[in-house]
């Protein structure tokens, strides 16, 4: 991102999941006129984080014909049915000698804004002289997600199996960590019910009211999804 120094942050956006609790693939639900993930992508491009890699499933080239509008890297993650941990480990390792920092999205988290993105980021560049590796976003007294993760902690993420995220990693070097209180704290809700995606489509459309074009763009997503199906 443009940051007035010569330090790079780039963005990894994991979006392989197999949505196991929403019982269809949520990357693809409509919301707003667009699929569910692309809202991540959206607000990591806008915040200037470069580069943009996403890291996708058995679905990537779709995902990519998807975002081709936007300067984002779509890579297919060929291990992603193992579980989170070789999301990370395939972002990461695309990032790695390209950026100074990595801001690690959830796809399933379509409110995450531009402006949350670039608090972090400044956050991190003010503190990292004095020792900060890690910036995290504080909902109502619970540190969430996006993650922002100094490039010297890449390595660690190697050693990651399973269903997991960074967890254990977060936790080594909390002392490196700094936490930024966000006020609007549904930036953190994930989108992995039925429920979820149904709290999230209300919220949308109390800020920006049901739209004609917004309901035209829903029932296209939906037919896209009957054809995916």
């Amino acid at each position: 991102m443009a940051n007035g120094t010569s330090l790079r942050i780039g963005g990894v956006i994991l979006a392989a999941g197999l949505s196991s609790r929403m019982g269809r693939p949520k990357q693809w639900l409509p919301l707003g006129g667009k699929p569910l993930f692309r809202h991540s992508v959206e607000a990591a491009t806008q915040a200037g984080l470069d580069p943009v890699i996403l890291v996708a499933g058995g679905d990537a080239e779709q995902m990519a014909r998807a975002v081709a509008d936007l300067p984002v890297e779509v890579i297919a993650n060929p291990d992603f049915r193992l579980g989170m941990s070789t999301s990370l480990k395939w972002g990461l390792r695309t990032m790695q000698g390209r950026a100074d920092a990595c801001l690690i999205l959830l796809a399933d988290q379509p409110l995450v804004s531009r402006s949350l993105i670039e608090a972090l980021c400044h956050a991190y560049l003010a503190r990292r002289a004095h020792g900060t590796k890690i910036v995290r976003p504080l909902f109502q007294g619970v540190p969430g997600h996006p993650v922002l993760v100094d490039a010297s902690l890449f390595p660690y993420y190697e050693a990651l199996e399973g269903d997991v995220g960074g967890k254990a990693i977060l936790e080594r070097f909390r002392e490196a960590m700094a936490l930024l209180p966000w006020g609007d704290h549904r930036a953190g809700v994930d989108v992995d019910t039925p429920e979820d995606y149904r709290t999230v489509r209300r919220w949308l459309a109390s800020e920006e009211g049901e739209r004609p074009d917004v309901q035209k763009g829903d029932q296209k997503d939906r037919e896209d999804q009957k054809d995916r199906e």
